[in-house]
């Protein structure tokens, strides 16, 4: 049990391949039913921190069986806390608060298996998911409430801290945020070859000075998929507070989409195309087409107008100017009132008159 126990925490904190060694190890000392069901729950964390959604799922069908065995029902939270995760990625609601209620009973009874094993973390980041970030802040801070609680936390998931800070920063609690990052920082100092604790304290770092090239130099860090997603979509938010940076957000989101997504969360990969859209819709038309030269029109109806009136369809004009199709079909009727078009046709015949008579 200890080279489980062993492989349990190296998971944690991404050395994947000496856990992966730990579990070999514990395979062959013993072969009995039960430890083999403690095994299959490690190897489902393993596997989900790989991405390996599929298999974690399966493992933990497999690995479940303790909870029905009191001499290692201790384990079954790890089942829960898996099972969670994968349907809080997936954004399978339902699925995801039954495992939510299984993990809450654990940290009621005291079933964590270890201190740095506790899924604390996750009913935070479950109750963010189900309720809102506003409702989970004092989870969050009590889940830091004292360094050593802190110090846990790290050792539990020292990928979550990101998600911890950001929320804080987000309800204006700077005071608790930095104390998280100190933490952090002590302790990658204490556990040097701990990489995953110094890449998170560098996350850390760069979320509350708003610091890109920090940012950027956690991802070249070699971070596992999913914390490189997250990293990536820091990013593309820090960016695009600039409008001068649009192509660099751009690429940063899609990163991130296409790293969720090989991480097996497509609801955080969605979360991100909806980012994408957005800053697409607001800033393209204003970075790429001109200022309009007919004040009855917006710069994007102009442009709409422009690319109408040039014998474009809806759908061409929306893959030129990043925007749905609904939203130019919405910008056409406003240009068609102001402009006392009736039709794409007359809007091409008299575009030119127009424009010629605004620009005397």
């Amino acid at each position: 049990m200890a080279s489980l126990q062993l492989a349990l925490l190296l998971t944690n904190l991404r050395r994947i391949d000496e856990a992966r060694h730990a579990v070999r190890q514990a395979v062959l000392a013993v072969d009995d039913p039960a430890i083999n069901a403690v095994t299959a729950l490690v190897k489902a964390k393993i596997a989900l921190c790989d991405g390996r959604i599929d298999e974690a799922g399966s493992l933990c069908d497999a690995g479940m069986l303790v909870a029905n065995d009191p001499r290692y029902a201790s384990w079954a939270p790890i089942g829960n806390m898996v099972r969670a995760i994968t349907a809080m990625r997936r954004g399978e609601l339902a699925t995801m608060i039954h495992h939510a209620n299984q993990l809450k009973e654990d940290v009621l009874f005291g079933r964590d298996p270890f201190p740095w094993a506790s899924p604390a973390w996750l009913v935070v980041q479950i109750i963010e998911a189900e309720k809102g970030w506003e409702v989970a802040v004092p989870l969050a801070r009590a889940l830091l409430e004292s360094e050593a609680s802190t110090r846990g936390f790290l050792l539990s998931e020292p990928t979550a801290a990101s998600f911890v800070v950001r929320i804080l920063l987000r309800a204006g609690d700077r005071e608790t945020a930095q104390r998280v990052r100190r933490c952090a920082v002590a302790l990658a100092a204490e556990n040097p070859e701990i990489h995953a604790i110094a890449a998170a304290a560098l996350h850390l770092e760069a979320l509350l000075e708003k610091d890109v090239n920090l940012l950027q130099q956690a991802v070249a860090s070699g971070c596992d998929t999913w914390t490189s997603a997250s990293v990536n979509e820091d990013i593309g938010d820090l960016l695009s507070e600039s409008s001068e940076e649009f192509r660099q957000v751009c690429a940063h989101y899609e990163t991130a989409m296409r790293s969720y997504a090989d991480a097996g969360s497509p609801r955080d990969s969605s979360r991100v195309r909806s980012k994408l859209r957005r800053h697409d819709t607001s800033k393209a038309a204003a970075r790429f087409w001109p200022s309009s030269r007919i004040p009855a029109l917006t710069d994007t109806e102009y442009a709409v107008a422009e690319l109408v009136a040039g014998g474009l369809t809806n759908a061409e004009v929306a893959g030129k100017m990043f925007l749905s199709r609904h939203t130019v079909a919405f910008h056409l009727r406003k240009i068609f009132q102001k402009v006392g078009a009736k039709s794409r046709i007359e809007l091409a015949v008299m575009w030119k008159q127009l424009v010629g008579r605004e620009s005397l």
